[in-house]
């Protein structure tokens, strides 16, 4: 998932939505702007100076000079059919949920690492068929073929183990991670294959109004979950000996996407899959328990590249690709997958809200304000990771049901504070912001009154925190 030859990464969005607030890769709280909803950027330095302060103030955001005018600062995804219900809806657009899914209320939300769907399956197939067709005759002579680039990295080369930090002037700086090793231990690790792998812009392989289609159908996947654009997709083939060894890329978006257009048989490449640690061995100290072996099955997530199957991910997680066996290099038995990432969070407008739109808008910002102003305060904890609420509404304009579509949400240890008071029974209370966060924004959502409409609304809020 990870190119470290991608210094900027550019976003795409497709002609059906609106204008993209330009936002860096951060953190987003609404924040009230002439009456619409925009992102602004709060960081953890930014929240402890807030919660210091008697008196709250407005985060500025690098990216608010260039905001767009208010008509342009949501997503709307709306059907032009009054009777279309969210069922409906859901069974035309693309989306990590689908009808009948256990969906718990927001503030039963847990950390979910990894969200999947089959809803792309159709176009899959169809990227499938073009690859297939451009080797189908490796004898062909085909200049396309050139336009892949074989890239190779091991662990050692190109850089040194760095970390960076900020001076006093708010400028980055570097300095060498000293660790403790065991003699030969920094060699070995240098000889390590961090990345192998065949890889093309998705752009420039397939047809373009079949790059065009693959694109409506990332956003509108995208839009599920409060993300309104994509990073400009590669397209990558994994042939004999191929992996990439685990990595992080947190900095290119909140979710990393891997749709999948393997087509494999029984005599294709065997291991390829999608490897995740398991969210026990990040927490692995916190409910450690002596005497308890674990395998690799506790330890490590598998998911297979199936085709038509799409995921999203934390990308804060280390992850990587299982070595590749068994193709003999010939592209037509390769593990291939089309690879991303989600970004831009805005509110997503699901149904048939006419002209109501900006009414709706105005009256979630006002209903937010509150919300934002004690988020802000850091008086409830400090947290890191995306939260999109997603929330249904009835006829006459209340509230139906909120649930969570993406929850990456985890405590931002640095700012723990342990016991923050006692029961009646004087039992130790200990804090959990993440739970804290959940409820107030689930109690805020609960109260919104909109306009009456027609049925089958919904809306996802979308939450970042850095």
């Amino acid at each position: 998932m990870c190119f470290l030859a991608l210094l900027v990464i550019p976003y795409i969005k497709t002609t059906m939505a609106f204008m993209p607030v330009v936002i860096n890769h951060s953190s987003y709280l609404p924040h009230h702007d002439n009456g619409y909803t925009m992102f602004h950027r709060i960081n953890r330095s930014e929240i402890l100076s807030l919660a210091s302060s008697s008196k709250t103030k407005t985060v500025s955001s690098p990216a608010s000079s260039s905001l767009p005018a208010p008509s342009t600062s949501t997503t709307n995804t709306s059907t032009s059919t009054s009777t279309t219900t969210t069922t409906q809806l859901m069974s035309m657009v693309p989306s990590f949920w689908k009808d009948g899914d256990p969906l718990l209320p927001l503030h039963e939300s847990t950390y979910t690492q990894v969200l999947s769907t089959m809803s792309l399956t159709p176009i899959a197939i169809q990227l499938r068929q073009a690859y297939d067709n451009h080797f189908e005759d490796p004898r062909q002579p085909n200049v396309d073929r050139f336009a892949w680039d074989p890239w190779f990295v091991s662990a050692g080369d190109g850089k040194r183990q760095l970390k960076y930090t900020e001076d006093d002037d708010g400028e980055e700086e570097e300095f060498v991670v000293n660790r403790t090793t065991v003699d030969g231990e920094q060699e070995a690790l240098a000889d390590q294959i961090q990345y192998s792998l065949k890889r093309i812009q998705t752009s420039l392989f397939f047809p373009e109004d079949l790059y065009n289609d693959l694109v409506d159908e990332l956003v509108l996947l995208a839009n599920s979950i409060g993300l309104t654009a994509i990073s400009p997709p590669w397209t990558s083939m994994y042939t004999d000996g191929d992996t990439q060894n685990f990595h992080t890329d947190s900095s290119h978006g909140p979710m990393a996407f891997v749709l999948s257009v393997s087509s494999k048989y029984d005599d294709d490449f065997q291991g390829g899959e999608t490897m995740i640690v398991q969210q026990e061995i990040l927490d692995f100290w916190k409910n450690f328990e002596t005497g308890k072996a674990m395998e690799v099955g506790s330890i490590i997530r598998y998911i297979p590249s199936t085709l038509g199957q799409c995921i999203a991910f934390d990308p804060r997680v280390p992850h990587g690709v299982n070595r590749v066996t068994g193709t003999n290099q010939d592209p037509r038995r390769a593990r291939v997958v089309i690879h991303g990432w989600f970004n831009e969070p805005e509110i997503c407008w699901f149904g048939n809200w006419g002209k109501s739109t900006t009414a709706a808008a105005t009256m979630l910002d006002q209903a937010l304000q509150p919300l934002v102003q004690t988020l802000g305060s850091g008086e409830i904890g400090r947290v890191v990771g995306y939260l999109a609420a997603r929330v249904e509404i009835n006829e006459d304009g209340s509230v139906d049901r909120i649930f969570a579509v993406c929850d990456t949400v985890q405590a931002d240890m640095e700012d723990f504070r342990g016991i923050i008071g006692y029961d009646e029974s004087d039992r130790p209370i200990m804090e959990d912001a993440v739970a804290d966060i959940r409820l107030n924004i689930y109690e805020t959502l609960k109260k919104l009154q909109l306009d009456e409409g027609a049925e089958g609304r919904a809306i996802v809020v979308p939450f970042a925190f850095e």
